[in-house]
This record gives C-alpha cells, structure tokens and sequence, in this order.
C-alpha cells in the first residue's frame, strides 16, 4: 500500500516547485473511494487566498466532459433513440461538412472515436444562451477543414464531440446541459457537476492561473462557450467523478442501480482507433486507452485555460485515479503521480518492458518516403539514409526503428523523447498519411524553398494573448521567433507559404481582416491568439 504522508509530501512539494495553487485527487478501488485529498486553495491573487481545496471543490474539468458526454450517448443508444452506425444526417437532416458527401458517411460511433476526420478545434470563450449549440453546429461545422476522409485515421477533434452532444440535444428534445443531468449526473449522484458557472459559483470553486515574474494570479476570466460545452465545459469535483469511475469499473452499476450495461461499457472502453505508439494506444467511444506495464488502462485527460485534470481507469483491477489542479506546470509532473499511485496498488514493476523491434519490410519504404505536414506536428520528412529509415523534425534527424510493418519508433540524441511513426495503410501507392506521435499528418508536395516576404512579416511582429498565455513574435535577420510565456520557450519559424509556418508546436497561421490587418495567430488549427498592443 501506500505510504500516504510521503506520497502527499510529494504532491506538496510538485505543487510548490510548478506554482500550482491548489490540487484535488481521489482513488477508487472497487466500489469504494479508498483515498480523497484538497491540497492547497482554490484562487491565489498576490497577498490574497481563496478556500482550502478539498474533494468536494469544483473545477473545470475539461475533456473529462467528453466521456461524460458518452456516457449520455451510450444510454439513449440502449434506450433506441440512437444508433452509433446511421450516418449523423439521419438525426440532423440540415447538417453539412466542408467536403461533399462526408455527412452521408460520419456516424456516431466515427465522431465519438475522433475518426471523422474533422479538425481539433476549440473556443473557450463564447455565448451562454442554450440555444447556441445549435447556432455553433449550424455556422461553424460547414467552414471546419477535414484533416483526413472519415474513418482513414484518427484525429482528435472537439467539434466532433459538440457534434454528438447536439445529436443527443435534438433527439431527447431537451438542452444539451439538462440532459446531462437527466442521464448523468442525477443516476451518479454527481450532486455537483455542472455546465453552468452560475450554478457553480454557490460552491467552493477553484480559479485558472497565470504565472509572471511577480508570481502566480487568478485569471479574471472564467471560460464559457456553450457551444462547446459537449467537449469540454463541464465543472466537477473527484468525488462525482469518482461515481462516474465506479460506474465504469463495475460493469455499468451504481449504487445498485444498472445506469448503463456491460456491453455499453465495453464498447466506450474497446479501441476503435489505432494511434500507432508503442504503448498499443487507441482511442474508444470517448475514452482513451493504452497499455501501461502490461494491463490496460482506459481514461481522459483535460486541459481548458490553465485547468489541468486526469482520469485513469485499470478496469481489470478495478481501479481509478483522478486527479484535478487550477494550474499546469512542468515541474509538477500530475502524470507521474497517477503511475506511482498505480504501480504501488497494483504492484507493477518499476519498469515496463520495451517493446522489441522487428526486422523492417525495406520494400515498404519508398511509399513512406515523402514530406508531411499536420496541424499538431507542423512539417517533417521521413527518408532513406543508406540501409536506414529516417525523420527528419525541426532540423534534426532521427532514426526509425520497426515495431510493426506500419510503425516505427526512433530517439532524439540527447533527449529522452521518444518519436512513434505510424504509416497510415493504403490500398496501392505512396503513404498518404502519416501518424506522428499519435497526431496525424498529410503528405505533401513540400517546395524546398517557399516564397518568403520578409518585408510582409514585419507586419506580424507583436503579441498575441489569451489569458492562459502570452505569444509573442519578433523578426531577427530575416527569421521570425515565436516566444509562449507558458512555456517559456523561444522557437523558430520555418515558412510554408503565405501566412503559414511550421514550428514545434504545430502549425502557425497569421489571420488577417478584409484590410489585411493582422488580427491574430492560429496554433495548430485549434486556438486563435487575439493580437493586443503592447501596453494592454
């Protein structure tokens, strides 16, 4: 078992070391919460503290809400008001994606899955109204790029899960975030959870963080868009989502009530999508999976303005962790917490094997060779180098060794990171996508050398803020730097092409008005940074 005052003084000292103001975690075995801790407090803002943080604080959970979402898809599927194979037009007649046909194609079980091909995509801030679900789904999936053909690959997607909460909106006939209660959080005494900020201010609720040079501050701007509330708004507590892991874990019942069956529960936890590691990881209906030291673990991580929250399931050994903090850093490492907290309960090895690696099928190889470029990982190259498979990544070249026929693995020198290659199958000719590092990637007819207008990125130099970060872009001899003030880090920019640039953190696109004025950074098809002026 565990030694419970070394384990909290590690916590205590992670969350001292990575600024992070406060810290709640709970541990189910079975049907029981074996272990539920607060430490720290709730808001941080100069001299002033909020609440102790316990068990029973609400925080903003992030993608956490996405198999809660599930969870109310799984029960109107068992009730026969949905089916997760009928493509989703049948439920929304009017629905249309950018690429013609694609809705004759996505079903459920693809949007639940994140294998619709759509974008990631996400807004933290936009309207409360119930009513702007619908107004997102109508205006915002249309214009939404598809990264892949629906059902090709996997590709996280928040529109995807907005999507299927939608779908459950139109057919209970009642609001996404009533619903939720219906289905959800009343069967799982979940007394706390909630969609609405309104609802969880008369509680003790934890604030989002920033940290500068003068310490760690609230951020006086709480994230809230209904329409993405499907994906990743919900505001919860351990200990509710502690009843939602007991559910999970026990083959769909709770507190002696059946809220979903064990077939339901097997398929959000079966993979329905490959995401070529070498830890076996795949992704369920709403939920993630993997193999960690030989048992398998299903779960979520959530991440929304400086909240940062994990879920992770053992569902052999029936156990659960979660864990939930009002601040992400580095230097406190949530996810190695989580391990060593399962690797004493469950007495797994210190270490797991590593997979061995397989003579490779050479004759694959020239399909694979070619330049690729996605969202999340920005561009990359994979070559051959004499009798050797090779990446090429932000100017270094790594070395790829098989796992399988269709993935590899390599090492940075000097680095402890690890790089998986997943080559996507194609019935005949080159490799049309690739999966770096579980994010995908398309390949591309890459120009050596793009048309630069250094004389036009003069115009891009500025800040970009939203108030979980600060970005801030500069020209130096021709190369544009990008510096992310929640990372701390300065990188390059390597041009693509007008506005786009390839970067470690993905692709970065400059968004421009009718007058081309720059008005913002786009990272990764996903989050668009407002362009402030330097005294705001």
């Amino acid at each position: 078992m565990l030694d419970w005052a070394e384990f909290e003084e590690r916590i205590e000292a992670g969350m001292k070391a990575g600024h992070v103001p406060g810290f709640a975690l709970a541990i189910v075995r079975d049907q029981e919460v074996i272990y539920a801790e607060g430490f720290g407090f709730t808001a941080i803002d100069g001299d002033e503290t909020g609440l102790p943080v316990t068990p029973q604080t609400l925080f903003r959970i992030g993608s956490i809400t996405k198999p809660l979402t599930g969870t109310a898809i799984m029960r109107l599927v068992e009730a026969g008001r949905l089916d997760l194979d009928q493509p989703v037009r049948t439920y929304v007649p009017w629905l249309t994606f950018s690429e013609k046909g694609a809705v004759d194609t996505v079903t459920l079980r693809m949007l639940m899955s994140h294998t619709a091909g759509l974008v990631t995509a996400a807004g933290y801030y936009g309207g409360r109204d119930p009513s702007g679900l619908e107004t997102f789904i109508r205006e915002a999936i249309p214009r939404a790029p598809l990264v892949a053909p629906p059902g090709k690959l996997h590709s996280y997607s928040n529109l995807g899960l907005c999507i299927v909460g939608y779908i459950a909106q139109v057919v209970s006939g009642k609001p996404y975030a009533d619903l939720m209660e219906d289905l959800v959080f009343e069967p799982l005494e979940m007394q706390r959870t909630t969609f609405d900020p309104t609802v969880a201010m008369t509680y003790p609720l934890a604030q989002s963080h920033t940290l500068d040079e003068d310490g760690v501050h609230v951020e006086h701007k709480y994230a809230d868009n209904v329409g993405h509330y499907p994906a990743g708004f919900a505001i919860s507590t351990v200990l509710d989502l502690a009843n939602w892991t007991i559910m999970q874990l026990n083959e769909g019942r709770f507190a002696g009530a059946q809220v979903l069956s064990p077939g339901s529960v097997a398929e959000m936890q079966r993979p329905h999508a490959d995401l070529y590691t070498p830890n076996g990881a795949g992704y369920g209906l709403a939920l993630g999976t993997r193999t960690y030291k030989g048992v398998r673990r299903a779960g979520h991580n959530g991440a929304i303005n400086a909240f940062f929250s994990t879920l992770d399931m053992i569902p052999a050994s029936k156990v659960a962790v979660m864990t939930l903090s009002n601040r992400a850093d580095e230097a406190f490492p949530v996810g190695k917490i989580v391990e060593g907290i399962l690797d004493r309960l469950l007495d797994l090895p210190e270490t797991a094997p590593e997979p061995p690696p397989v003579a490779p099928d050479r004759s694959r190889w020239p399909a694979y060779a070619g330049s690729y470029i996605g969202d999340a990982r920005g561009l990359v190259t994979v070559q051959i180098e004499g009798d050797q498979l090779v990446l090429e990544r932000d100017g270094k070249s790594i070395a790829l060794h098989a796992l399988r026929d269709d993935l590899y693995f390599g090492q940075e020198a000097d680095s402890e990171e690890r790089v998986s290659v997943g080559f996507v199958p194609e019935e005949a000719g080159p490799t049309q996508y690739i999966m770096l590092n579980a994010a995908p990637c398309k390949r591309v007819e890459q120009d050596s050398s793009p048309d630069a207008d250094v004389a036009a990125w003069q115009a891009y130099v500025g800040q970009y803020r939203l108030p979980f970060d600060t970005v801030t872009v500069r020209l130096e001899d021709g190369t544009l730097f990008v510096h992310t003030q929640a990372q701390n880090e300065e990188v390059q920019l390597t041009p693509l092409g007008g506005r786009r640039f390839s970067t470690k953190y993905g692709l970065i696109e400059f968004q421009v008005d009718e007058n081309d004025t720059v008005t913002g950074l786009r990272v990764a098809n996903a989050v668009t940074f407002p362009r402030v002026e330097a005294d705001e």
